[in-house]
């Protein structure tokens, strides 16, 4: 028992020995560690040594020489604020609220081809001798119905106004068209007789000749009253109806015009008048000539037209009303078609030889229209139709014309008519931007995705949810784009901010110009 006790005495001193070193290992480790910084032992301590000093103008300061390195007082060293690649003062954080409210869209960058225009003030314009189609009254009489509305859309063919007539010429034309044909049946059943009884020696030859011959009479009395009614605006159904009924018309109805493929205007009385009346047998065929013949040798071959064409047309203008007495010739109403229009720019004159030069060269003109929505709308592929050969003497402009294809915006039916709203309309003013020279290798951004300040021109571009503000040149710039330099700044494939580049600028300088100083109001 004595031995035991004499060992353990012996072993207890080398093991002190052993656990007093491993304490002073850890301790001295844990010293060298930033856990007595995060635990706050150090600031503790500092605050601590500060208790009781008096840092009065004549007390003692203990920190007097002493390094204030950065360790102390810098309170961010080491903090990761999660803006690696980042320059603070050139980067701005947004939110999704902050993007909405700003209405924030961005794109890819893009190296391509920047065109520089020259911009004149344009208006949309009627295409003279195309837009508009007036409907006159072909005869004297009453108007008895108006079967549209103004602002409605229609076809060709459609009835527009029904005429009671008070026509004197038409009406006795239609007296004499009538006599004609009774007349021309007692020749026929003459001509009829004669023939039978000619064979058999009873009559001369000569008064069967004497019969043909007048009906070949009647029968060009009646091609001509036939056109003379077609003029004055019947239809080949009408003349055809008062053919077979022996009766008068006594209304007229005015239709839609129908148009050819030369836009053209159809009407019945051009075409080429078919033989209504026969020759009662083939011996007086072989020896007259047919009646349409005789009408067609007295006037110029017609015109072939080409085929008709299915056409819309805007009611624009009613100039009468029911019960109104009207004369031929008068204006009753005015039909528009705004599927084609045209653009009116007034240049000046030194722009000239670009709208030559463009014209010549089929360059693609561009049309802008300010819109509430605040981009402006911008309507590509124009073509010069033709240049103006007078400057106005007034306001020295030079006018010249782009053709522009018309669409509905807006189509409503109310009680079966149609009405519709055209989306560009005569009088709506716009911008005409006409090529006039380009070059290569740019990257082209909208003009609002450029921020100024001073000589500086600067983009955003964005790095997940910053936006980190890039210095660039400005190559040129218009209303709408601007060039620059493909120099690095930005490359192809990031992505910038194509709108709010103002509101960014504005955001940043208050970041920067507004930051606290957390050393403020520390006096030591």
């Amino acid at each position: 028992m004595s031995k035991l006790k004499n060992w353990l005495q012996r072993l207890l001193g080398p093991v002190l020995t052993v656990f007093a070193i491993a304490f002073a290992i850890v301790v001295g480790g844990f010293a060298f560690t930033d856990f007595p910084q995060k635990l706050g032992l150090v600031a503790a301590s500092e605050e601590a040594g500060h208790e009781g000093h008096d840092h009065s103008e004549g007390g003692h300061d203990d920190h007097s020489g002493h390094d204030h390195g950065e360790g102390v007082h810098d309170d961010h060293e080491g903090h990761d604020h999660g803006h690696e690649g980042h320059d603070e003062s050139n980067s701005i954080e947004l939110s999704a609220q902050a993007r909405a409210n700003l209405k924030l869209t961005t794109q890819a960058v893009s190296v391509g081809q920047f065109n520089e225009y020259i911009e004149v003030p344009a208006a949309v314009a009627d295409w003279p001798g195309r837009t508009h189609v007036a409907i006159t009254s072909p005869l004297t009489g009453v108007i008895n119905a108006i079967n549209v509305s103004r602002g409605e859309l229609l076809k060709s063919g459609r009835p527009l106004f029904t005429l009671r007539l008070t026509h004197q010429d038409l009406v006795e034309t239609q007296e004499q068209f009538l006599a004609s044909l009774g007349e021309l049946d007692v020749e026929k059943r003459e001509i009829t007789r004669l023939t039978s009884l000619s064979g058999t020696g009873a009559i001369a030859g000569k008064t069967l000749l004497t019969r043909e011959y007048e009906r070949d009479k009647l029968m060009a009395n009646l091609g001509a009253a036939k056109q003379s009614m077609l003029l004055h605006g019947l239809t080949e159904s009408q003349v055809q109806s008062i053919e077979q009924t022996r009766e008068l018309i006594r209304e007229v109805t005015i239709f839609a015009p129908t148009l050819h493929a030369d836009r053209s205007l159809h009407h019945d009385s051009l075409h080429e008048a078919s033989p209504q009346w026969p020759s009662a047998n083939a011996q007086s065929q072989n020896r007259t000539v047919s009646t349409s013949a005789k009408f067609a040798s007295m006037q110029p071959p017609p015109t072939a037209h080409p085929a008709h064409i299915d056409a819309e047309f805007l009611v624009t203008q009613l100039d009468v009303s029911r019960g109104e007495s009207v004369q031929a010739g008068q204006k009753l109403g005015q039909l528009s078609d705004y599927s084609q229009i045209l653009i009116e720019g007034h240049a000046y004159q030194r722009d000239g030889l670009a709208l030559q030069e463009a014209s010549q060269s089929g360059a693609e003109l561009q049309a802008v229209i300010e819109s509430r929505k605040g981009k402006p709308e911008l309507i590509k592929g124009l073509k010069i139709v033709y240049i103006g050969n007078e400057v106005d003497r007034v306001s020295r402009a030079l006018p010249f014309y782009v053709s522009l294809t018309n669409e509905v915006e807006r189509s409503e039916e109310i009680g079966g008519q149609q009405y519709v709203s055209w989306r560009y309309k005569p009088g709506q003013r716009l911008q005409v931007r006409v090529p006039v020279a380009g070059f290569d290798n740019a990257i082209v951004v909208p003009k609002e995705a450029v921020a100024e300040e001073g000589p500086e021109r600067f983009v955003f571009v964005e790095n997940n949810d910053h936006f980190d503000r890039v210095a660039v040149e400005v190559l040129a710039s218009d209303s709408l784009n601007v060039a620059i330099k493909n120099d690095g700044q930005v490359w192809p494939g990031q992505s910038i901010a194509v709108s709010g580049a103002h509101q960014l600028q504005m955001a940043l300088k208050n970041k920067s110009g507004g930051a606290i100083d957390p050393h403020a109001g520390h006096n030591h």
